[in-house]
């Protein structure tokens, strides 16, 4: 969700992701950090959909998608005033940054792991990491 800024394009990225793995289950066996893999495999995903949304989208209708999702109750509800200001200000930060800030806090990883995952180094990972909260800081 931090990275598409969407519930439901997050909740199809998930549903590819596990689809996916159905098909083909030895994906799975060969994973050291099988929490890491999927997290990863899922954010892969989410990105591939942001640059299909790019190369689709004109320049006027920048933000229909999230208007589209909060019509309903329950996006107003989940959709509120201050999750709204996170996510915008969250859309604003580098993509190297935006990814280890929600590998980090949504999909729980700590930074060897995403060092791991991404390959990076530690501290690579951990300075994307404070210069992103730094950019949230000053956008909120």
């Amino acid at each position: 969700m931090a990275l598409v800024n969407d519930r439901q394009t997050a909740e199809d990225c998930v549903h590819d992701v596990f689809v996916r793995f159905a098909a083909e289950p030895q994906q799975l066996q060969a994973s050291r950090n099988l929490r890491g893999y999927l997290v990863r495999c899922v954010a892969n995903r989410a990105r591939n959909v942001l640059r299909r949304r790019q190369l689709e989208q004109d320049p006027a209708t920048d933000r229909q998608g999230d208007v589209d999702a909060r019509d309903c109750p329950a996006g107003r509800l989940i959709a509120s005033e201050e999750s709204n200001r996170v996510f915008a200000a969250l859309a604003q930060v580098p993509d190297e940054q935006r990814e280890v800030i929600a590998l980090h806090i949504h999909g729980q990883m700590r930074f060897r792991e995403i060092a791991e995952q991404l390959g990076l180094s530690i501290n690579t990972v951990q300075s994307r990491y404070r210069y992103g909260i730094e950019k949230l800081r000053t956008l909120l």
